[in-house]
This record gives C-alpha cells, sequence and structure tokens, in this order.
C-alpha cells in the first residue's frame, strides 16, 4: 500500500486508538475466573480499521519487556510478529483480550509493525523496528500493526479447557487440538459419533474436530472459538446435535445414507 494512503489511514484509527486507552496492564489485571471470548463480530470489526488488500491496521499497548521475536519477512520489506512467549507481555494481553474480555485487539503471529509510539517503519528493517521498541520512553510500547485477515494464519480457544494456539488455514483440528491438549474426546473413525463435534462460537455451526479442517475463508480479526457439546448445552441451552454441520453435511440415517 502507498505510504500516504497507510498515513491517511494510521490517523484516521487514532480516534478508535483513543476509545480503547483505557486498556488494562495484562499483569495486573488478571481474572481468577476465565471466560471464553464474549465479543461480537461487530465488536471485533470496531477494534481495527480495515484497509485495502485485505487488511486491517489497529494499535496495541503492551508493557515492556514486549515477549516477542520480530522478523523480517522473507519475501517483502518488513517486519512481523514471529513468535510469542509463554508467559510475556503479549501472551498476557491476548489471554486478557481473548480469555477474560478485555478491551482491545489480540496481537497475532504474521501481524505487520508498522509503527512504533507514533513513528512510522512500514517496510524498515529489523534494526530499525528494534532500535525504535529498544529507545522507547516508558514503561509501555504502543505498536500499530497490520494484518492480512484473509490470508494470515487464525487463533484458535478451545473451550472449557481455555488453550489457545495459532494455526495455518486449513490445518487439520485433530492435530490442533492434539499438540494442545484440550481433552476432546475421539470415539469412532467416521466422525459421526459426535463424541469430538464442537460448535464455533461465532457462527453456532458444528466442526467434527477430528474430520475437518481450520476454515480456509476466516476472518482473522475475529478468534476461532470452539465450544464443546457440554459447553454448547451449559452456555447455549441447545444440544450440538441439533446444530447445522459447518461443511452442511448431514449425519448418517440410520440406515447408514447421509441425508
Amino acid at each position: 500500500m502507498p505510504a500516504a494512503p497507510l498515513a491517511l489511514a494510521m490517523a484516521s484509527l487514532g480516534a478508535l486508538a483513543a476509545s480503547v486507552a483505557r486498556r488494562r496492564g495484562p499483569a495486573a489485571h488478571s481474572r481468577s475466573s476465565m471466560v471464553a471470548c464474549r465479543a461480537t463480530v461487530a465488536q471485533w470489526n470496531s477494534r481495527v480499521k480495515r484497509i485495502e488488500g485485505g487488511r486491517a491496521i489497529f494499535d496495541v499497548t503492551i508493557p515492556k519487556p514486549l515477549g516477542i521475536t520480530p522478523k523480517e519477512f522473507p519475501n517483502r520489506p518488513g517486519v512481523g510478529i514471529a513468535g510469542i512467549k509463554e508467559g510475556g507481555n503479549t501472551d498476557l494481553w491476548n489471554k486478557e483480550v481473548l480469555l477474560n474480555d478485555a478491551e482491545g485487539m489480540f496481537v497475532l503471529e504474521g501481524d505487520e509493525v508498522v509503527a512504533v509510539n507514533g513513528t512510522f517503519c512500514e517496510g524498515g528493517d529489523l534494526k530499525t523496528v528494534s532500535k525504535l521498541v529498544k529507545e522507547s520512553e516508558g514503561d509501555s510500547v504502543t505498536l500499530k500493526l497490520v494484518r492480512n485477515y484473509l490470508r494470515g494464519p487464525v487463533k484458535i480457544v478451545w473451550k472449557p479447557s481455555l488453550k489457545m494456539a495459532t494455526y495455518k488455514r486449513k490445518a487439520l483440528l485433530r492435530a490442533c487440538e492434539e499438540t494442545l491438549g484440550a481433552n476432546v474426546r475421539y470415539s469412532c473413525e467416521d466422525g459421526w459419533c459426535s463424541s469430538c463435534w464442537h460448535a464455533e462460537e461465532t457462527y453456532m455451526t458444528v466442526f467434527r474436530i477430528c474430520k475437518m479442517d481450520v476454515p480456509e475463508k476466516w476472518d482473522n480479526v475475529v478468534p476461532f472459538v470452539l465450544l464443546s457439546a457440554l459447553e454448547v448445552k451449559n452456555t447455549k441451552g441447545v444440544l450440538v446435535k441439533n446444530l447445522m454441520q459447518a461443511d452442511g453435511v448431514k449425519p448418517p440415517r440410520q440406515d447408514g445414507k447421509l441425508g
């Protein structure tokens, strides 16, 4: 994106940033009882500004040290978030937003750093961006990040285990769950026993964890939150078996045929 249009988008985002300036420090405001994200799609959208190229721009303010691994993109100029240190301040902020429903946007691996404390650095190298962070004044740093919401990775949250991690689109959900240990049960080979079924919290469609993938077309401004059958019953008052399958396939009839 040309510098001028992005700079204009950054200026427009100032008003949005002011509306979430009441952010709390991640470590200081942990809650004893965590809940999976309750924000609506409209609320997630209000936390970013959509710009051309299937991208979203937003601010996050994180206490020092940030606990992230920045890295230059391999195929284009610019620096992105390559990793988030478990237990670090960015990880703690993400948990506040994703698990405690704090106001603001979570940080995702792959996000591009385009400004540090208001200093524009889009397309800069790692040395430039790192210097801006290290030499910044105060106890926290405000990063302006850009996310490719059509092609970037997806943040998955499992409930009730509240395990969460970032995965590529089209990754097998069972493989994602097993790396985290989210305590999903598997009792069949064809995916229709319903023991592993989870409902995606935003649209309440069912994913057969043993057979289905992370959606290829997911808008990753919104986290992908999966609720177990018991969680759906306890919080929504419905049976997961009565919900629509995300891939549109109907369970087999008693005669073994689909439909």
